[in-house]
């Protein structure tokens, strides 16, 4: 029997290295400090925290920025500059937007910044933040992400195409609740009067598109309260799904004010006040560019700083993949096993999950495997949907869950998957984690002992074809996670050596 050689599978050495990454957001409603631990396309988030400064507040009617906001604003980021000092960022991006690039004191304000606190703030054009938020959902997306991104902060709204995975071009707009606001309090009339002037100029939006892709904090927030609604059964913002047309009553119920919305006291007081405004502007963004879907991501403008930053080869990579090597690197054996994995179980391709999704299954084989025995399956799971991992679905993080727990135990059973898989998919994860399940109990978690055995399959048995020299590998437990596996698929089992 011919067998790939184990060597195939070593994981190369040196591993790239992690980098710690600081990404400094003056905004105009909110102060924000992120810091990432970067490894090629792959980020982890380390710290996170903001301000609600306000900063853009009253900026129409004055031409200046709050002068309460400033001091906000300077306190948080004499703050930021002592944490990214001690968490010893090795690189720092600080920039400011819409407030401070249209503000008369908005220079002011930055030499004031770097005077007491060393931190020097670059001041992105509209055109540039259009660009990085347009990157930053890029970053978070699969490799073949297009439609239109819309990222709304407290002064203005960006607008850019994505397609192919790459941006294609975008334009800022000055509908930021800050921006809005004129002062008296939110008039639905006027707000949507006004955005509809806006948008029905806005390119971006008359050229078609099925996916609106959602970003930022206003939208995040309406996007936890439709989650909360219609009770999600995978809290995860990143990649939230809404149907547009469908989405619309709970829009015009958030411009309105009416409390089923006592669901918005959760929502900071500071930014509980600019929900109506994100609505009204979603609301006429999605009528005008007839979109189907809303597409939420929590990545945006500081994610998209950090993916310019990178390689060609780095952005040309799959998010998915790039965050299963940081999310496996340390474990060398477990890793070469999960890539030896991939191979071996190509023949049950047809069976099992699609191909991106049952290589990420194999890739993480081993993620439960030190947790408690009685837990395992659970705890796997909950570990997998909730994984660090861009590139994914809530329905592909579902699947993927459960062919990893499943790897674990058998008859899995969980509301997420239930909620957001149909049947077909639960046993197509199902045998694929039974699969796994096979593989780890032949050969001991070992990528060279694998090598020694094949499975074939005509669609109605399902053989397992083992070299002779380790026959002895083939033990009662292994037999009947063979059979366990042919349930699943709905074949019959065979052993031949």
């Amino acid at each position: 029997m011919q067998s790939t050689q184990a060597a195939r599978y070593k994981v190369s050495d040196p591993q790239p290295r992690w980098r710690r990454v600081g990404v400094i957001d003056v905004g105009s409603n909110s102060v924000r400090l992120v810091v990432h631990d970067v490894r090629g396309r792959a980020m982890q988030q380390r710290f996170n925290e903001k301000v609600l400064a306000g900063l853009g507040r009253g900026l129409g009617a004055s031409g200046r920025l709050s002068p309460e906001g400033a001091e906000l604003a300077v306190a948080a980021l004499t703050r930021f500059a002592a944490i990214t000092r001690a968490q010893k960022v090795e690189t720092l991006i600080a920039f400011a937007t819409a407030a401070v690039r249209e503000a008369t004191d908005g220079a002011a304000f930055c030499e004031r910044v770097r005077q007491e606190t060393g931190l020097t703030l670059r001041i992105l054009s509209g055109d540039e933040e259009a660009r990085f938020a347009a990157l930053g959902v890029l970053a978070g997306g699969a490799p073949e992400t297009e439609g239109i991104v819309g990222d709304l902060g407290g002064s203005s709204l960006e607008l850019a195409r994505i397609g192919r995975g790459r941006y294609l071009g975008g334009a800022t707009y000055p509908l930021g609740p800050l921006a809005l606001d004129g002062g008296g309090g939110f008039h639905e009339g006027r707000v949507l009067s006004r955005v509809s002037q806006v948008l029905s100029r806005a390119s971006e939006l008359a050229r078609g598109a099925e996916t609106f892709f959602a970003v930022g904090g206003a939208w995040r927030s309406i996007a936890s309260i439709h989650m909360d609604i219609h009770r999600a059964p995978l809290h995860i913002i990143q990649n939230y799904e809404m149907d547009a047309v469908r989405l619309v009553p709970l829009l015009n119920d958030l411009m309105s004010g009416r409390k089923h919305l006592s669901l918005v006291e959760d929502i900071a007081k500071k930014r509980a006040s600019t929900i109506p405004y994100a609505a009204a502007v979603l609301k006429v963004a999605l009528e005008t560019g007839r979109f189907r879907s809303v597409l939420v991501s929590s990545y945006g403008v500081r994610e998209g700083v950090i993916f310019d930053s990178l390689s060609e080869t780095e952005r040309q990579e799959d998010p998915l993949e790039a965050g299963l090597e940081a999310l496996v690197a340390g474990d060398d054996q477990a890793a070469e096993f999960g890539l030896a994995l991939v191979d071996w179980l190509s023949a049950m391709q047809p069976y099992t999950l699609a191909p991106r999704l049952a290589a990420a299954a194999c890739r993480l084989v081993d993620i439960g495997a030190l947790l408690h025995p009685d837990h395992r399956a659970a705890l796997a799971f909950d570990l997998v949907a909730r994984a660090p991992l861009a590139g994914l679905t809530h329905r592909e993080r579902a699947a993927l869950a459960l062919a990893v727990a499943t790897r674990f135990k058998r008859g899995v059973r969980s509301d997420v998957s239930e909620q957001l898989l149909e049947a077909d998919m639960i046993g197509r994860a199902r045998a694929l984690g039974s699969l796994m399940r096979l593989a780890a109990d032949f050969s001991g978690r070992s990528a060279s002992l694998l090598q020694h055995a094949r499975l074939q399959c005509d669609g109605r048995t399902i053989e397992l074809v083992v070299d002779e020299t380790h026959a002895a590998l083939v033990s009662e437990s292994v037999q009947r996670r063979l059979a366990h596996a042919a349930q699943e698929l709905r074949m019959t089992p065979a052993v031949r050596v």
